[in-house]
């Protein structure tokens, strides 16, 4: 047994490894404890790894579909801008031409439209109306919205008033509950 000590009244018991611990057991509870834990520990860490990877892959599979969309896109892009540019080209010189004719104010506008205005029969109305392409060209196209077929003849006579000739109906239809016709006039009454 270990020896006994006493000073200021307190009692040492010195254990110089004559003999063997007595009280063990808390000792390998601590240890067992402590292993548990540690293990606990080791587990949780390991299972917030795996789910932390899971997500990574997620997000770098997301990351790289986003990617290839970007790249697509940007192609698309680039394509679009190239048949851009193409409509561009092509419409410039017809534009270029209708934007010199304004630009000249070869005639009013303000008149043209008041005339046209004049012989469209009541509760009819002009839809589309192209200029003519060459400066010397007075020749108009026209998409009319009119009440019945019978305006129509109301319509060319008006037209007629008002100093346009050559004109001529190129196509007939019945579309949203109006009788809409296309046609081509001349514009006499600026020459």
């Amino acid at each position: 047994m270990g020896n006994r000590h006493h000073r200021n009244g307190w009692t040492l018991v010195i254990n110089l490894a004559r003999e063997p611990r007595r009280n063990r057991r808390p000792y390998r509870f601590m240890v067992i404890g402590l292993s548990l834990l540690i293990l606990a520990a080791v587990v949780v860490l390991v299972l917030f790894n795996l789910k932390s990877l899971a997500q990574f892959r997620e997000l770098r599979q997301a990351n790289q579909s986003l990617e290839e969309k970007k790249t697509g896109l940007t192609a698309e892009n680039r394509q679009l801008g190239r048949e851009l540019d193409n409509l561009r080209r092509s419409y410039r010189e017809p534009v270029d031409e209708i934007n010199s004719l304004l630009e000249r104010k070869s005639f009013s506008w303000v008149l043209f439209f008041n005339r046209i205005e004049e012989a469209l029969p009541p509760g009819s109305f002009l839809q589309a109306l192209n200029p003519p392409a060459s400066p010397g060209s007075r020749e108009f196209r026209a998409r009319v919205a009119l009440g019945s077929r019978e305006e129509l003849a109301q319509l060319i006579k008006n037209l007629q008033l008002q100093k346009f000739e050559e004109v001529r109906v190129l196509n007939e239809n019945y579309q949203n509950n109006k009788f809409q016709v296309e046609m081509t006039f001349r514009d006499a009454g600026v020459d």
